[in-house]
């Protein structure tokens, strides 16, 4: 049996802190090139994309973002193939799929069911990362089914409303910095909500009960 995003929570953290100063590191190199008239994006791939991938990828994304080519690092997880991890640098809501990335929300997850689809039974897996000046929102998939892998994309771009009102300060004792889920596979939605404290850099669950934030 493989393990889920958080059944080995230290295990996971650890992989989770090494993509996240990765990702850190590709947008702190390039953010100084970037022309700010229209949002940016980066994109890490841990492991390998063909050429057809890197290419089609990087001209999707291009269309609606600052962007340049995308870096690759050594996998750090060694039960999936790939994993490709995009940064957007816009607020996590409604506008984004309306307004910003459109109609080729559609065409990005059919590209991820590509890629996917091409390792075989290892597979792939998706990080997608929504970070403004207040908070980055990261949404982390496992390994997942074709239809499955179909379900969290259509589901990323339909939560707006649901993780705004999680996110209201009457939710939180302590405004928070960062904020990560996972896909469960068998219950066919995100969930374990997990996040850090701006100042005090403590861990946060949400309680879906209480719906509140508590300390974790």
């Amino acid at each position: 049996m493989r393990p889920t995003f958080f059944s080995d929570r230290r295990y996971q953290s650890g992989l989770f802190i090494k993509r996240e100063r990765l990702i850190r590191a590709v947008e702190e190199k390039r953010f100084h090139h970037m022309d700010m008239s229209r949002p940016t994006a980066e994109i890490l791939v841990e492991g390998e994309l063909s050429p057809f991938e890197h290419e089609a990828l990087y001209k999707l994304v291009k269309k609606h973002f600052q962007l340049e080519q995308p870096s690759y690092s050594e996998l750090l997880d060694g039960t999936i193939g790939t994993r490709v991890n995009i940064t957007f640098h816009h607020p996590y809501e409604r506008s984004f799929f309306t307004n910003v990335f459109q109609e080729d929300w559609r065409d990005l997850k059919e590209l991820f069911k590509q890629i996917r689809y091409r390792r075989g039974r290892l597979g792939a897996a998706f990080t997608l990362t929504f970070a403004d000046e207040k908070i980055r929102l990261v949404f982390s998939s496992g390994l997942l089914g074709e239809e499955e892998l179909g379900s969290a994309m259509d589901q990323i771009g339909h939560l707006t409303g649901i993780v705004g009102h999680m996110m209201r300060p009457e939710t939180m004792a302590e405004p928070l910095g960062q904020v990560e889920t996972s896909y469960d596979r068998k219950s066919d939605r995100w969930q374990g909500f997990r996040g850090v404290g701006l100042n005090d850099r403590r861990e946060y669950v949400f309680d879906e009960s209480l719906y509140r934030w508590k300390t974790g």
